[in-house]
């Protein structure tokens, strides 16, 4: 569907790469490298790409990020709120601790799905 790759080498070696599946005509958005100010732009327009192309029931998968900040938090956040306007919903694949870590901290463990892999998320 959509891949896009962020590499910034120049500010410290940010690199995000976006991909986009769909498992069951649902499209599933993996991410692998690193959400911050400079990559979350990225993000937002790999997600928001799939929502206007008519997608309100969208998976995204955190496992291979190493690092996400309130920017990419954001991103999740506006996306929640333009499925759910469209009665659509997000649902996220996240088993790594740091990354789960700021969805406790903030609180948004009790906002968003959250599945440890594909196949429970599917299920759900």
């Amino acid at each position: 569907m959509h891949q896009g790759r962020c590499t910034l080498s120049d500010t410290g070696g940010v690199i995000l790469n976006t991909h986009v599946r769909e498992v069951g005509g649902i499209p599933v958005v993996e991410l692998e490298g690193e959400i911050d100010l400079s990559t979350s732009p990225v993000f937002k327009e790999t997600v928001y790409g799939v929502i206007e192309s008519g997608k309100i029931d969208v998976i995204i998968d955190l496992n291979a990020l190493e690092f996400m900040d309130s920017t990419g938090l954001g991103v999740l956040v506006a996306a929640l709120k333009k499925t759910s306007m469209e009665g659509g919903s997000i649902r996220l694949i996240c088993n790594k601790r740091n990354i789960l870590k700021v969805f406790t901290v903030t609180g948004l463990d009790k906002v968003f799905s959250i599945y440890d892999n594909l196949q429970r998320c599917l299920q759900a």
